[in-house]
């Protein structure tokens, strides 16, 4: 997967005016994690709707979607979005953390939005999620992935 966006952003590269290249590789990434991020999505929110399905209160539902989705989305930001094979172990224990922020403001304001508020559970978490997307990916580019910043 890693070579077909690689191919695709040096595809595109050369029609992007010079001024601009550094900006449509920043966003070219962004959109790489979004990748990224919607596929750890699904896997939250298909989980989270299983689960309750089932009979499980919704916050433990979420809650178990919330880490099956962040194991798999560290995985495929460190080899996919940032590249970074090395240095494993340092990099789960910052991006752990920074997650479970993320994840506790995903789960509190989900369970807002749908049970307080009553919004659609699938309108209500994607939007979350997506906003919540552009804190999580500046945070991974700075301060956890930090070399894939030459990108």
């Amino acid at each position: 997967m890693k070579r077909i966006f690689d191919w695709l952003e040096a595809f595109f590269l050369p029609f992007v005016p010079g001024p601009l290249k550094r900006l449509y590789t920043v966003l070219f990434r962004y959109g790489v994690f979004i990748f990224g991020g919607l596929i750890g999505y699904i896997i939250f929110f298909v989980t989270q709707r299983m689960l309750f399905d089932v009979g499980l209160w919704r916050g433990t539902a979420l809650a178990v979607g919330e880490v099956l989705a962040v194991l798999f989305t560290f995985m495929y930001h460190r080899y996919v979005t940032f590249d970074q094979r090395e240095g494993a172990r340092e990099k789960f224990f910052k991006f752990v953390p920074l997650q479970v922020v993320l994840a506790f403001a995903t789960w509190g304001l989900s369970l807002i939005a749908i049970e307080t508020l009553h919004y659609p559970d699938l309108q209500a978490t994607f939007i979350i999620v997506f906003f919540l997307s552009i804190i999580n990916f500046t945070a991974n580019r700075l301060f956890i992935f930090r070399k894939a910043q030459s990108l």
